[in-house]
């Protein structure tokens, strides 16, 4: 599995650069991003209006791809965490998790018994259709999921070290435009009340043997993120490498025709 991979890498501390997935649910995504060299990709449903049946596809094929795929599901249900891991999803990412109770409850369903409380079936999209021993299925599956809770408010940068204590929690994932919004700071990257809660998140993260990981709106901001600790990071989302590449090919094509300077597209706020 690639996320054995993913997993292996959060231990040794090297980066893992993945890209979000909010707009072209197309069945080459995945693979478009993996062969860029992504180690990561995520499927958003949570700012999308996607259904799972919007990106069953893109995970097909990303899943038989050199690159982890991660489902960010819209809110706090089993059903949604169950159905998504079904569907392939080899990764959960949870929004607005505040407590260490939250988490461990999130655990349970995506963890088969003993661990957790996972209904199963296999044969199914996320054992790629090979059915077998269940206990083997279950027990690889408990060991290859990965949980993403994100840290998105105050409370949450409280309790980031007990969150990232809960076991099978591996990666306290910053949002930062929610977090910032819900410091009073909304897009202030510079701002210290938000640089400081990174640093306390970061702290955290390492106290409890957690990786730590943020999406950045922009290389700039990826690059101060990896200066402070963090290191499961974005290259934005696909919208926005879209428009930066348009960008930067038209300004280019233009700026030799016209002698004018080479435009730079704006950074997305990000999530």
């Amino acid at each position: 599995m690639t996320t054995t991979t993913f997993k292996e890498a959060l231990q040794t501390g090297a980066p893992q650069v993945g890209l979000f997935t909010l707009e072209f649910a197309t069945t080459g995504i995945g693979a478009l991003a993996a062969r860029s060299g992504a180690d990561w990709i995520l499927y958003d449903l949570e700012h999308t209006g996607w259904s799972l049946d919007d990106v069953r596809t893109s995970l097909a094929v990303s899943r038989r791809l050199d690159i982890a795929s991660f489902v960010r599901v819209a809110g706090h249900r089993k059903d949604l965490v169950t159905t998504a891991l079904d569907a392939g999803a080899e990764g959960i990412m949870m929004p607005w998790v505040q407590t260490a109770a939250e988490a461990a409850e999130m655990v349970s369903w995506m963890k088969y018994p003993p661990v957790g409380r996972r209904g199963s079936a296999f044969g199914l999209p996320h054992d790629l259709y090979q059915g077998g021993d269940p206990a083997i299925s279950q027990a690889d599956a408990n060991a290859f999921t990965v949980f993403l809770p994100q840290i998105e408010t105050p409370e949450a940068v409280q309790n980031a070290r007990s969150i990232g204590e809960v076991d099978g929690v591996d990666v306290l994932f910053v949002g930062p435009l929610d977090l910032s919004t819900n410091l009073g700071v909304p897009g202030r990257w510079d701002d210290p009340a938000f640089l400081d809660a990174l640093d306390a998140v970061v702290a955290a993260g390492r106290e409890s043997g957690t990786a730590t990981g943020i999406f950045c709106p922009s290389t700039d901001f990826a690059q101060m993120a990896w200066d402070k600790g963090f290191t499961v990071l974005s290259d934005g989302a696909d919208l926005s490498v879209f428009a930066r590449g348009l960008t930067q090919g038209l300004s280019a094509i233009r700026s030799h025709a016209t002698g004018s300077p080479v435009a730079e597209a704006a950074p997305h706020q990000g999530y």
